[in-house]
C-alpha cells in the first residue's frame, strides 16, 4: 500500500520463529486457527517489526491480539495480517525507518479518520475500520479491555469491479454476507477514487 499511512507491520520471518522458540509458549491464544506457539512467532515479528519501523521496543507479552483479516482473493499479492494493541512505552519516542516508512504521524483514531475525510492521509479499508473501531473509547484502559475480550475472527473482504466502479465490501454489507461473531461495522462498502478508498453508503 505504497502512500498509504498504515500501521508499523511486515511479514513473519525465520528469525521470529527462533527467537519464539526461546521464549514460553502461553498455555492458549487468542485466534482459532493458530496453535500458542505459532501466535508467539507473530508477537514476535511484530515486536520486531514495530522496532524496525518506528523505533519502539515493547515486549511480546505485552502485546494484545484484536483483529485477523485477510486480503480479498482476486489479488495477486495477499496477506494474512493479525492485529495487535500494545501501550507506549514510557521513555520512548516513536520514529520511522525512512526506508520501509517514509513518515510517521502519532494521531488519535479520531484525527486519522478526519485526516482521511480530508484526503490529507490515505487509510485503507482495514486501517479505517480499525480506526473507526477504537475511535468509540474515550480512553486507553477501555480500549484494551475491548481487544481483551473481543472475538477474533477471520474478516475477508470482497473485491468488485464494472465498467463503472471498483468496491471493497466488509462482512454485514448489503452485498456482503454478514460474519458470525464480527460486529458490523458502520462503513461496509468502500470505492476506489482518485488512487484512494473512500467509504460510502447507498
Amino acid at each position: 500500500m505504497g502512500g498509504a499511512h498504515v500501521f508499523p507491520g511486515g511479514r513473519v520471518d525465520e528469525t521470529d520463529e527462533a527467537s519464539a522458540a526461546a521464549l514460553t509458549t502461553p498455555a492458549s491464544t487468542r485466534f482459532d486457527d493458530l496453535t500458542p506457539a505459532l501466535e508467539q512467532v507473530y508477537r514476535q515479528a511484530a515486536v520486531r517489526e514495530l522496532r524496525e519501523e518506528a523505533s519502539v521496543t515493547v515486549e511480546p507479552e505485552a502485546l494484545i491480539p484484536f483483529a485477523h483479516w485477510v486480503t480479498p482473493e482476486v489479488e495477486t499479492r495477499r496477506f494474512d495480517t493479525r492485529f495487535f494493541l500494545v501501550e507506549m512505552p514510557a521513555g520512548q519516542e516513536a520514529s520511522h525507518d525512512q526506508d520501509e516508512a517514509t513518515e510517521l504521524r502519532w494521531l488519535s483514531p479520531a484525527d486519522a479518520i478526519a485526516q482521511g475525510l480530508a484526503h490529507e492521509i490515505m487509510l485503507p479499508p482495514p486501517t479505517w475500520t480499525t480506526l473507526k473501531q477504537l475511535a468509540r473509547f474515550e480512553s486507553l484502559p477501555a480500549a484494551f479491555a475491548w481487544a481483551n475480550t473481543v472475538r477474533i475472527v477471520r474478516v475477508q473482504p470482497a473485491f468488485l469491479r464494472d465498467e463503472h466502479r471498483t468496491m471493497l465490501t466488509l462482512p454485514g454489507d448489503p452485498a456482503h454476507p454478514p460474519l458470525d461473531g464480527w460486529e458490523t461495522p458502520e462503513d461496509t462498502r468502500f470505492l476506489l477514487r482518485e488512487g484512494r478508498w473512500l467509504p460510502v453508503s447507498e
